[in-house]
């Protein structure tokens, strides 16, 4: 082994890794291979090598050897066999015996050779699957706890939502009360958008969003999501301008996701816009195209980052010299919403200080009649087990001429309904016991409420739950906090 030991240290390739073992590190892993080789050589036997390689090939995984490098290794050992083979075994060898010995050698240091690799790329793979499944679990805990935050965070805003909506219609004249009512609405709306933004855009990163679509007017979702944003438009002095198509602007689109863009266009408009400019909506047609434009008279995007905005997790300050936070995920989310729906969206702008335009093109469907009629149902079942949110949004359904039923819990509403009929039932998902697909479950059961309409409430988030939201017998859902406005035109519905 000393000659060994000597050539490869001398090997131009591996002197540089062999110069740090010492003496006993250089040899613990080959003398078993190497004596077993000498076996072979004196007769006693085809020895298996295998054993051996694959202990070489642990030891230098563990050691932390490049592959190519355990590969160089072995070769310069067989190259040291095959050189001085002549000098082992001694001058008495015919040139047969000693080409034979040169081929024993060859095929039992490849077999040597081989065992080592294998056992060396089997615990790399093993490795590599157990890092795969770790980051496997990291992402599914990392989904669980943004699932769990997003249930209490909106358990927590829709509450002050709700009675900021009911300090709202209290029509308190004093002006200092309202602009307080209307701080805390703000507030509480924009944490309640930063939340969505960022359970969407991990849906749509993991493919969990999925579109429900059908023939809607896009005018009608883009009035809603403009008049979201009238308080603030009042806040900041803002001039607030809607120009909308004067017929159906029939699209096949998913209603929900679409107000969901022009919320997010605007909410960033209004963000970068400075007091006294104007933010403006237009929805106009081009051949076989809607056209929504969002322009405003604020901060401005350099031209060399106007590729980058629609990036995940951009930061705002990057985009002009305006100080407004953000996370930098609505402008992404906007762009993966708005090309599932098979449509493009763009960033135009002159420079900083000189405004921004965004421009969505979505394909046009058909030119017909949006139908139905409203039919206001008169007795609504609350199932809620947060007093805060069962009493606020009771509040408000009665002062909108609704008689109100309120449980606390699945066994409460099921003793309820054998009392009294009601038209829809209001369903929390997140029940104690017994949850809220379980409850829905028992209501389609139950004569009295076989044919009622059924919407699920939920602080879980929307997204990879519909057809469970489907097989549970819901009509309706909708995420918290509870969008009143939304949830009585639902209500209103034949």
């Amino acid at each position: 082994m000393a000659r060994w030991r000597e050539e490869a240290r001398g090997h131009p390739e591996y002197a540089a890794k062999l110069s740090l073992l010492d003496d006993k590190e250089l040899e613990d892993h080959l003398p078993a291979m190497t004596e077993n080789i000498f076996k072979g050589l004196l007769g006693e036997g085809i020895p298996e090598i295998e054993q051996d390689g694959r202990r070489h090939g642990h030891q230098r995984r563990l050691e932390g050897y490049r592959v190519v490098e355990v590969l160089r290794e072995l070769q310069v050992w067989r190259d040291v066999l095959l050189d001085r083979l002549e000098e082992l075994a001694g001058n008495d060898m015919s040139k047969e015996e000693f080409a034979e010995a040169r081929r024993l050698i060859r095929n039992l240091a490849d077999r040597g050779t081989n065992a080592s690799i294998e056992q060396y790329d089997e615990e790399s793979q093993r490795e590599r699957d157990s890092a795969l499944t770790e980051a496997s679990e990291l992402h599914e805990q990392r989904d669980r706890f943004l699932m769990t935050l997003s249930h209490e965070l909106r358990n927590q805003i829709s509450p002050i939502l709700l009675a900021a909506q009911l300090l709202k219609d209290l029509r308190i004249s004093d002006p200092r009360f309202q602009e307080a009512v209307g701080r805390i609405e703000r507030q509480a709306r924009y944490q309640s958008f930063l939340i969505d933004d960022l359970l969407e855009i991990n849906r749509f990163r993991y493919g969990k969003i999925r579109l429900r679509c059908d023939l809607i007017d896009l005018r009608q979702a883009v009035q809603q999501a403009f008049e979201t944003f009238e308080g603030d438009f009042q806040q900041k002095s803002l001039k607030p301008q809607i120009v909308l198509l004067d017929r159906p602007a029939i699209c096949f689109a998913d209603k929900t996701r679409i107000t969901q863009i022009v919320i997010n266009l605007l909410s960033n408009a209004i963000k970068f816009t400075p007091s006294g400019g104007t933010v403006s909506v237009s929805l106009d047609r081009e051949g076989r195209s809607f056209i929504l434009k969002v322009r405003d008279t604020g901060a401005g995007i350099r031209q060399e980052i106007l590729q980058q905005i629609f990036s995940t997790f951009f930061q705002a300050e990057a985009m002009s010299s305006h100080s407004a936070a953000g996370l930098g995920v609505g402008l992404a989310l906007a762009k993966a919403l708005v090309e599932m729906h098979g449509g493009t969206i763009e960033a135009r702008s002159e420079g900083a200080g000189k405004g921004a335009e965004f421009t969505v093109r979505l394909p046009v469907s058909a030119d017909v009649p949006l139908t139905g009629g409203p039919s206001v149902r008169r007795c609504v079942l609350l199932i809620e087990d947060n007093p805060d949110q069962l009493a606020g949004l009771s509040y408000l359904l009665q002062m909108r001429g609704y008689e109100v039923l309120e449980a606390r819990d699945g066994f409460e509403a099921l003793s309820l309904v054998s009392e009294r009929k009601p038209d829809a039932c209001v369903i929390d998902i997140g029940l104690p016991e017994m949850d809220g697909y379980q409850v829905a479950r028992k209501l389609r059961e139950i004569p009295q409420t076989r044919d009622c309409r059924l919407i699920a409430v939920t602080g879980y988030g929307l997204g990879e739950d519909q057809q469970t939201f489907e097989n549970a017998g819901f009509d309706h859902y909708l995420p918290k906090p509870t969008n009143v406005d939304e949830l009585t035109r639902i209500l209103s519905q034949n």
